[in-house]
């Protein structure tokens, strides 16, 4: 059913700015029975209803004129008993619009602590309470004091309507939630918990101001001596929960000579990438509104340049031949690069091995910072095979004192070309058509560098 409603769910990225993009709120309030206890002291409100309304219309009442700015309000447990277990308890009570804070003050008023807690049913349904638009900032700040109370998972559907985008990653208020309910809250999105008034009007008003205001970040990639001097690299924002990437840019130094500052969505949380080779991700990165973030990510790089000694003779051999770059001492590949090319890596050594006829490998190869590192191997000869009869066998080479098998011949006849490293092989072979295994023929070939060489079998 899910999978359904959210396949009619339209989504574009937008560069537009923050500011300039229409940014709606979602007041999801919890008014299940619970909301009617009355608090120690700290709470002069009296209950944790009176404190939340109260709180609430003080906050949205600040709100006024703030520009491509809507409010909605939903309350879940405010129309039924808690006798009559009403799971379906959950209702929009003021619609988005752009001049309805004096509606939601009026509806505040009105709600009575009576039911249930169906948290998991309201994210559900504040998917249609949100207007269709693939543009706009949807954000839900849920105010609670308990857990779901209707078998519902708050956390799966929370994080569905996330990546289905929907609404952005919620924020979730708890009023003087028990430690054991923190791990049900923090899935659903980020969480606050408030132990009195004071402590619930702060971290509402961070919330308001924090979904408001765009933020920016500067990303320093900083050399070996901790300079903020490499640049010209691609770098990506994921969001931190649904793994979706968000943005793509390339990193930029001003004329002024600093890290050029991005603006981002202060509201999520990011894994941020810097698409170095190989790649640095830090995960986790959570920014602060209305100041600069800066991001130091140290990311020394200099060059690897890996050719032939001379030009192949077929140019097509050249092309062929690839060197995999590995991290020193471990088989995993950060890079597959192409013959007569420069490419930059981050300081450290590397293990490379090049797709060659035998493979060639050298270890621990050393890049340093804005040096190049030039590896050079033997030119490949080339070998020309004439065939007058299919045939079934192939090219040897001897590794530790035992022959190896490094290239099949195809059972056909004509002629086959193959690029082999400079060194002695032995092609043994038979005709396809004989039974006697004695009819098997073997033969030495030395291969020089960059030349031609030719059997006949």
């Amino acid at each position: 059913m899910l999978n359904f409603i959210f396949a009619q769910k339209s989504f574009s990225q937008t560069t537009k700015p923050i500011s300039e993009r229409t940014t709606r709120i979602l007041f999801l309030l919890d008014a299940s029975a619970s909301m009617a206890i009355r608090m120690d002291s700290k709470w002069e409100d009296g209950t944790r209803m009176d404190a939340a309304k109260k709180i609430l219309a003080q906050i949205v009442d600040t709100l006024k004129r703030k520009p491509n700015l809507e409010i909605g309000l939903r309350a879940f447990g405010s129309q039924s008993p808690t006798p009559l277990n009403d799971c379906s308890d959950s209702k929009l009570l003021v619609p988005f619009g752009t001049a309805n804070i004096p509606y939601i003050k009026d509806a505040l008023k009105t709600i009575k602590p009576t039911g249930i807690t169906p948290i998991a049913l309201s994210f559900e349904k504040a998917m249609n309470d949100f207007p269709k638009d693939s543009t706009a900032r949807n954000i839900v700040i849920l105010i609670t004091d308990g857990e779901e109370s209707c078998g519902g998972d708050p956390c799966a559907i929370s994080l569905a309507m996330q990546k289905n985008h929907i609404f952005l990653r919620p924020f979730i208020i708890a009023i003087n939630a028990e430690t054991n309910l923190s791990a049900e809250y923090e899935c659903m999105g980020n969480y606050f918990n408030a132990q009195n008034p004071e402590g619930l009007k702060t971290i509402l008003t961070n919330i308001v101001m924090t979904s408001l205001n765009p933020t920016s970040v500067q990303i320093n990639l900083l050399d070996i001596n901790g300079k903020a001097t490499e640049t010209d690299v691609d770098i990506s924002f994921t969001d931190y929960y649904t793994k979706q990437t968000l943005y793509n840019y390339y990193h930029t130094i001003t004329y002024s000579g600093v890290s050029d500052t991005i603006s981002l969505d202060p509201v999520l949380k990011y894994d941020l990438t810097v698409h170095t080779i190989p790649a640095i991700t830090k995960l986790n990165v959570d920014l602060k509104p209305n100041v600069v973030n800066v991001i130091n990510i140290p990311a020394p790089q200099g060059f690897l340049y890996v050719k032939t000694q001379t030009v192949a003779i077929n140019n097509n051999v050249n092309n062929k031949i690839k060197c995999i770059v590995m991290k020193a001492g471990t088989s995993e590949e950060v890079n597959l690069q192409g013959m007569g090319l420069s490419e930059k890596y981050l300081c450290g050594k590397y293990d490379l091995e090049f797709l060659t006829l035998p493979r060639t490998t050298i270890s621990n190869v050393d890049i340093s910072e804005r040096e190049t590192t030039t590896i050079q191997i033997p030119t490949p000869g080339v070998l020309s095979v004439s065939k007058s009869f299919p045939v079934v066998g192939g090219i040897f080479t001897c590794e530790n004192n035992e022959w190896k098998k490094i290239y099949d011949f195809a059972e056909t006849t004509g002629n086959e070309t193959v690029a082999l490293q400079p060194g002695t092989y032995k092609v043994i072979y038979k005709s396809k058509s004989s039974k006697k295994t004695a009819d098997s023929q073997t033969k030495t070939i030395t291969i020089s560098t960059g030349e031609n060489s030719s059997i006949a079998l």
